[in-house]
């Protein structure tokens, strides 16, 4: 078919990606009830595969394009139901990736230099990104429905697999975490505040000016320089307190200090339009100490105390004594996340993890490890291995969880094509003709014929 390249390419990206010929920098590759798929779309999932390692051809062009004719198909029967995207949970998952980020690059002041902007204005470049995966994800669940198959069929399927067939399983383990970070004291968390709201009051009486004290004094980096200005974003961007100040508040209007989870803020509202807004704001940060390191991790040397003498389960710390937001509803199992499997791949671990596991046996809790990640938490944390599993062919009895898992799934992608089948016969999608030849798990070229 020579999708790759087919001629030209996207001046965007540096890598040969399947377009119309000709000199082509953009255009419409895709259509599904109105809703365009764009080449550009495409060229970015292809050279983010390209990067990642993984050979750019005309049959991973086809699979991308048509999981972007499937989610423009999910949002436009989410727009049908009348789903709409939960703005918290948009704020969770932006926080979840910008702590990603923060962790493959090395922290949030080279996040923000690598993307050139603050990270209110990253969070506002992926939200409505997110909000229409979230969407997507919704909608997935909802025609998927909760599969799950008896230890008979996941017997079954595993027999129905081909011996010659049965995947080769790496070298891999599965562990759960507990963290306790450091705590400002009560009176360093009361000095930071009453010295915010000395500036506040300087501020409101006309003796100092907002910006001046932003540049000065606020400990945010990516709006301080700014005059703590955050640029025009929606709602879910920012942290549910912080919106709900920000919907309290009229043009011009200054807020009294309140507190997040980032430390303590006052808000000048500049301008709200509808669900979003543009406002200055000022941040202080309680300091923690050395004595305050120390002592986060004495209360973790006594949880593991107690669980090593049988007086507390490891699970009941990780749920209950926890501040690793990642773990602590997992009774502390870290999942990975392509899979959102306890089982991870020894070459996915990251070199700090991968060290500590490789020196314990199943069962044994690591030594308290600290902590000083790049969304500023100060702390330590211990591991426990789970489970080590050694390169082999899947079996049933070592592989249970994820034989299990490929049953289900062939389940849910069943119940997918189906529901596919019904949409496309009666939804408009059109496909440009160089796409047309791809070897498709659903019928779209035969959707694409519909005038």
């Amino acid at each position: 078919m020579g999708l790759v390249p087919i001629g030209g390419c996207m001046a965007q990206a540096p890598v040969q990606l399947p377009a119309p010929a000709g000199k082509y920098i953009d255009g419409v590759i895709g259509n599904v009830a109105g809703r365009i798929i764009l080449y550009s779309d495409l060229a970015g999932r292809l050279e983010q595969a390209r990067q990642g390692g993984e050979a750019v051809t005309d049959s991973l062009a086809c699979n991308e394009f048509e999981d972007l004719l499937y989610q423009q198909l999910l949002l436009e029967q989410a727009r049908i139901d009348s789903v709409v995207p939960d703005e918290h949970q948009i704020g969770a998952e932006l926080d979840r990736r910008i702590s990603y980020f923060e962790q493959q690059i090395g922290g949030r002041e080279k996040l923000e230099k690598f993307y050139g902007k603050s990270v209110t204005e990253i969070k506002a470049d992926f939200h409505d990104q997110v909000a229409d995966q979230l969407l997507s994800q919704q909608m997935q669940q909802k025609i998927t429905g909760d599969a799950r198959v008896t230890p008979k069929q996941v017997e079954k399927f595993f027999h129905d697999i081909p011996r010659d067939s049965l995947p080769f399983i790496n070298a891999g383990v599965e562990y759960a975490r507990i963290a306790v970070y450091a705590r400002p004291t009560d009176d360093e968390d009361r000095r930071v505040k009453l010295k915010l709201e000395e500036y506040r009051e300087a501020i409101v009486t006309g003796k100092k000016d907002f910006c001046t004290v932003a540049i000065l004094y606020s400990e945010d980096p990516g709006s301080a320089a700014q005059c703590g200005e955050l640029g025009m974003v929606p709602l879910g961007v920012m942290v549910p307190e912080f919106d709900a100040v920000a919907m309290s508040l009229k043009d011009g209007e200054i807020s009294p200090v309140f507190k997040t989870k980032y430390g303590y803020h006052i808000m000048e509202m500049i301008e709200r339009k509808g669900e979003q807004y543009n406002a200055r704001h000022i941040l202080l940060i309680p300091k923690t100490s050395t004595a305050d390191l120390q002592a986060a991790k004495d209360r973790l040397d006594s949880l593991i105390t107690m669980v090593r003498d049988g007086k507390l389960d490891f699970s009941k710390a990780a749920s209950d004594y926890n501040d690793d937001e990642d773990t602590k509803g997992s009774n502390g199992v870290v999942m990975e996340p392509a899979s959102n499997s306890p089982h991870w791949a020894i070459g996915d671990l990251d070199q700090k993890t991968f060290l500590v596991l490789d020196k314990l046996q199943v069962g044994q809790i690591s030594q308290p490890q600290a902590i000083d990640d790049p969304s500023g938490n100060h702390g330590y944390r211990v591991f426990r291995l789970l489970k080590r599993t050694e390169p082999h062919r899947m079996n049933l009895t070592t592989d249970y969880p994820l034989v299990q898992q490929a049953a289900e799934a062939k389940i849910r992608q069943h119940n997918v094509d189906d529901w596919v089948k019904d949409k496309l016969r009666d939804t408009y999608v059109n496909i440009i003709p160089a796409y047309r030849g791809c070897k498709f798990d659903h019928p779209w070229p035969v959707a694409a014929t519909q005038p």
